[in-house]
């Protein structure tokens, strides 16, 4: 296991192939911390590392709830989830365009979406528990978007700037 370490924080946690990763059909209240704040790495089954969030940033830390934002994750609904409208685009109409069996049906984006996500995608996270866990969380995100460690999420990486 690589250390990865960001503004003193030992992120590791999330890249550790040697743990298994919590997969999206497992209910999250199983494992999400009911306050705080987290950040979490999404990955495929083939390991490929997809996503990289947050959750639990209200501005008091008494009302911090990281649980809500994976839960939602987890319904495949792609209203108001920006994870879920990645997941769509990029692997839901792939695979649809590829099939060309899609029929038209009320709700039956987002189902596909949730079978997706739960058949395909799990997470490691780390929590914080601080009054600054909320800046602590956002700061380790963007760094990691950009490719601080090296490595950037496929759906959520900021594009290196071109000379």
């Amino acid at each position: 296991m690589t250390n990865y370490i960001l503004d003193g924080h030992d992120v590791s946690k999330l890249f550790d192939t040697s743990v298994t990763p919590i997969s999206f059909s497992n209910d999250p209240r199983k494992y999400i911390p009911k306050n705080g704040s987290i950040i979490y790495s999404v990955w495929d089954v083939n390991e490929q590392f997809i996503y990289i969030g947050i959750s639990g940033l209200q501005k008091s830390l008494e009302k911090r709830n990281p649980l809500s934002r994976m839960i939602s994750h987890s319904s495949g609904i792609r209203s108001g989830d920006q994870f879920c409208v990645y997941i769509h685009d990029f692997f839901v109409i792939p695979n649809l365009l590829k099939e060309k069996n899609y029929k038209p049906e009320r709700g039956s984006l987002d189902k596909l979406t949730k079978q997706y996500i739960h058949e395909n995608l799990s997470y490691r996270f780390i929590s914080f528990n601080s009054d600054d866990s909320d800046t602590i969380v956002r700061r380790l995100e963007n760094e990691i978007k950009s490719g601080a460690l090296g490595l950037k999420p496929l759906l959520n990486g900021t594009p290196t700037p071109q000379n």
